[in-house]
């Protein structure tokens, strides 16, 4: 009889509540000046614009200057002497230089061209179709551009790393399709998951939460390694994963994208564009998917009678709302809901009448709801200083059987942020401080099937007040530093602090060195972070109450621009190491048992990339990379009780390669694509405890994944025609003893590689500008 550990918190901190109005106020200060803000873009061959982050401006004569973020978007003040020249200036473009005879005009749009002239400037953007580490970040930060996530089967969010060397996307179990990150050599849940600065992906959302954002709903997405900043909230441990959507203001009016593979996944997204007024605009984000038919009996490809993916329907709808007041009050709300139903186990067909093996089903049923708003307020006569305030409100609820174990679960949250960012006596001092308020509200319950009152319920009221400041120094040569602290409230923990420091220094215009370190921290939700450990025949084991996780990470980075034969390369290699103070361990052993304790020992990961890119023209691009993990933790020895012994941590391979191989033909009318990896072994978990026919051995077999696509544009259309996993590589034994799922031995758990065979996919997509 296994083991469990109610965890009950109160349900009332009128405290954090009465703190909610500070952190909804800050004092604005009064100067005299005015503004000048505007978006910086590049047009390509058909005349769609596409946003320029991370663009230089500078007023040339004065120490005035900015960059542009993500979106393209900048804000600088007027100098205070006119006329005056703007300089707009990128690598890869040519600058551009606009003369002001006064203050009149406010707002502008620049549009700068592809150039191969080299400017006098640290700056790199994505010239090609691979995406770039970009050197004038203050942090690590690569970007994902919504032109390479058109290069994979890119239908959600999960498939949006394929192609990507710091991100790596693993199905977490052989039967019910769930998809987990890994960043660092450490699962997902240590990597802060944001859509536009909001959390997405945590708590219920953690085992397949991957899939709930379609890839054509995006406009980039910005990873970051290493702690994040302090303004996002105190989650971030191994890094940060920004997700942009699409701006009404620029998608297109229309776009739908079909997408069918063989293994009959259907997919059909859109998005309608609709401009009201110059102050108000809309975006209707549509998506309807269902993979497999349920008389379909060729879903089975390893023969082990399981369906080697569930039988998928979802629906996901989502409408946001853009508005500006005047020059002084912008803002954005919306809506998003999703429905989603997941059938699978045993395929029907395997079994016949007379079998004697009992019907094993997985059936997960998943809805969602979120409302959001985002406010912000800009004073034109102190253009430098700004106010914003970001709110989201989600309700789920997951109902869950795999076999005889059933989970099901609810969560309602509430997040609220609050951001004043000002100056110190000139732009190359900035500061931002503000509040948080964080509002989680669980309730689930498990069943094992044992008997009648084997129902296990665990609720949980977390409040989380917070509050942080940070500091950004720039002087717009050579060196940056953001400086930042928070500190939460936890009714259960107490005060938490969490300092975080990023440094970069450019040795020279070509490169960038990189120094980051701090401190994160989570509350676990081990059921709906591991719903994995359902889909086996092992005990669940919980030995304690489970503490909140804390850990430091430290990083570097070395990113140097170079020109072989007279031709635009990028090189990048990085080191992190994470050490956790806590952790919760899973740990999978004892092949009778998944076992959840606090960590008693070490526990630690250390990550080392290097990847170089390289255009030797404008039709080619290469980029290869090699990655190495070093991550171990403390677990239960197996051989001699009551002691504990650090391993390596299971299914993690050691070494990863990657190999990206890119065409693309005049005016982009043709794309292709191929991109090669391979994974070295992992540690296995112990298995010596089964029967010889179902023990599995130490280590997995190093393997190679062969994906690529081709693309034809026209003027308004595209079609695609690409597959993945070619080699048609199968991890042998992808269940342990599938013929007794209700048996000791069944496990379908041990997921080293890939569980589905090779896959053919097809599809359009069509726009009206």
């Amino acid at each position: 009889m296994f083991h469990l550990t109610k965890m009950k918190m109160k349900k009332n901190n009128y405290l954090a509540i009465l703190l909610i109005p500070l952190f909804c106020c800050c004092t604005i200060l009064s100067a005299s000046a005015q503004e000048l803000s505007g978006r910086i873009v590049e047009k390509d061959a058909s005349g769609k614009e596409a946003s320029l982050p991370m663009a230089g401006v500078k007023w040339l004569g004065s120490s005035i200057s900015t960059s542009a973020d993500e979106n393209g978007k900048f804000q600088i003040p007027f100098p205070e002497v006119m006329p005056a020249k703007l300089l707009v200036a990128m690598i890869g473009y040519t600058s551009d230089t606009i003369l002001f005879n006064d203050k009149s005009k406010t707002n502008i749009k620049i549009v700068l061209k592809n150039s191969t002239t080299t400017l006098n400037t640290v700056n790199i953007t994505e010239k090609t179709l691979s995406s770039r580490n970009l050197i004038t970040a203050k942090m690590n930060t690569e970007l994902i551009s919504q032109k390479e996530l058109t290069l994979a089967a890119c239908c959600n969010i999960s498939e949006s790393f394929e192609r990507n060397a710091s991100v790596d996307v693993n199905f977490t179990d052989a039967v019910s399709g769930a998809k987990q990150i890994q960043m660092l050599g450490l699962d997902g849940i240590y990597t802060q998951i944001l859509y536009e600065n909001l959390p997405f992906i945590r708590g219920l959302s953690s085992s397949y939460g991957l899939t709930y954002i379609p890839g054509t709903w995006v406009e980039n997405i910005l990873v970051t390694k290493g702690t994040g900043s302090v303004v996002n909230g105190f989650e971030s441990i191994t890094g940060q994963i920004q997700i942009e959507l699409l701006e009404p203001e620029e998608a297109e009016q229309l776009y739908i994208n079909g997408f069918v593979n063989n293994n009959q996944r259907y997919e059909l997204n859109a998005h309608l564009a609709k401009r009201f007024k110059t102050n108000l605009s809309s975006l209707l984000f549509v998506h309807a998917s269902k993979n497999g038919l349920e008389n379909y009996g060729n879903m089975d490809r390893n023969n082990d009678g399981f369906l080697d993916m569930p039988l998928t329907s979802q629906y996901n709808l989502l409408n946001r709302w853009n508005f500006r007041v005047k020059n002084r009050h912008e803002g954005q709300f919306g809506v998003r809901a999703l429905m989603e139903d997941k059938i699978g186990g045993h395929d029907h067909n395997a079994l016949s009448d007379t079998s004697t093996v009992k019907h094993y089903g997985i059936f997960i049923n998943t809805k969602q709801v979120e409302t959001f708003t985002k406010n912000g307020w800009i004073y034109p006569d102190t253009p430098w200083r700004s106010f914003a305030i970001m709110t989201t409100e989600r309700y789920q609820e997951q109902k869950s059987f795999f076999g005889i174990k059933k989970y099901q679960g609810t969560q309602k949250s509430l997040y609220v942020n609050t951001i004043y960012q000002s100056i110190i006596n000139n732009t190359f001092h900035k500061i931002k401080f503000g509040g948080s308020f964080m509002l989680d509200d669980f309730s689930e319950s498990f069943n094992e099937g044992l008997s009648a009152g084997s129902d296990s319920l665990f609720t949980l009221q977390e409040i989380v007040p917070g509050v942080y400041s940070e500091y950004t120094f720039n002087n717009d040569t050579n060196i940056s530093i953001v400086a930042g602290v928070r500190a939460d409230y936890f009714e259960n923990y107490g005060l938490m602090v969490n300092p975080r420091l990023h440094l970069k220094y450019n040795p020279s215009k070509d490169a960038a060195i990189r120094l980051s370190g701090g401190r994160g921290m989570r509350t676990p939700h081990i059921f709906a972070e591991n719903s994995q450990v359902f889909a086996s025949s092992r005990q669940i084991v919980i030995h304690e109450e489970l503490k909140q996780e804390v850990a430091w990470n430290y990083g570097m980075t070395f990113t140097y621009c170079f020109k072989p034969f007279g031709k635009e390369a990028t090189f990048n290699l990085d080191a992190y190491r994470t050490d956790f103070e806590n952790q919760v361990v899973v740990d999978l052993e004892d092949v009778n048992k998944v076992q959840f304790y606090n960590l008693r020992g070490l526990s630690y990961s250390n990550s080392i990339q290097t990847d170089i890119t390289f255009s030797p023209s404008k039709k080619w691009d290469f980029k290869l990379a090699y990655k190495y993990y070093d991550v171990k933790s403390t677990y239960f020895s197996m051989y001699i009780p009551g002691t504990r012994v650090l391993l390596d941590k299971p299914l993690v391979p050691k070494d990863r390669a990657l190999l990206n191989i890119d065409y693309t033909s005049n005016k982009e009318k043709w794309i292709i694509s191929n991109t090669i990896k391979w994974f070295g072994k992992s540690r296995l978990p112990n298995t010596s405890l089964n029967t010889p026919e179902f023990q599995l051995p130490e280590h997995s077999t190093p393997y190679f994944t062969y994906m690529a696509q081709v693309s034809k544009k026209f003027k308004w259309f595209e079609l695609y025609i690409g597959g993945e996993n070619i080699f048609n590589y199968i991890i042998p034994n992808a269940i342990v003893d599938p013929g007794d799922p209700f048996g000791p031995n069944f496990d379908a758990t041990m997921i080293w590689g890939p569980v589905n065979g090779r896959v053919i996919y097809g599809g359009f997509r069509y726009k009206i500008i």
